[in-house]
């Protein structure tokens, strides 16, 4: 039977100055290292996402920004269309006085005028052998 063992040259002189690696040491390292490398990759990952809500922070920013300027202008539009219902409700209330009052004058008109040729007709029923017709009204033009 044969054994095999390994050896490592391993050279103890306090004069030469330099590191000495051991199997333990090179595991210690290369625990470190893949930790680091662990520590970075979870670093990268935390500060992409941190960049992400930052970029979302923006952008919820801008709508915002955005959302005021629209209400802001339908607060304007608002005011605008209040101004222009109530110069429509003014006119329409100086249009409604005007017809009314032309409406009474065209009454008082009509009233002196009737009472005009009723007197006329009982003038000439009276004073003379005059005969007054009643008025129709005709749809269909006299032939």
């Amino acid at each position: 039977m044969t054994t095999n063992s390994s050896t490592i040259a391993i050279t103890s002189s306090s004069n030469s100055p330099g590191i000495t690696l051991t199997l333990e040491s090179t595991g210690i390292f290369l625990g470190i290292l893949v930790s680091a490398s662990v520590l970075a990759g979870v670093a990268v990952t935390v500060i992409s996402k941190m960049n992400r809500i930052s970029n979302s922070i923006i952008q919820i920013e801008k709508a915002l920004e955005e959302q005021v300027r629209n209400a802001e202008k339908i607060r304007e539009i608002d005011r605008t269309l209040a101004l222009h219902i109530q110069e429509y409700v003014n006119r329409k209330d100086v249009i409604q006085m005007l017809l009314g009052q032309l409406n009474e004058k065209i009454d008082h008109k009509f009233k002196r005028v009737l009472f005009y040729t009723r007197d006329i007709q009982r003038f000439l029923q009276r004073d003379t052998d005059f005969n007054i017709r009643e008025y129709e009204e005709t749809t269909q033009a006299d032939e």
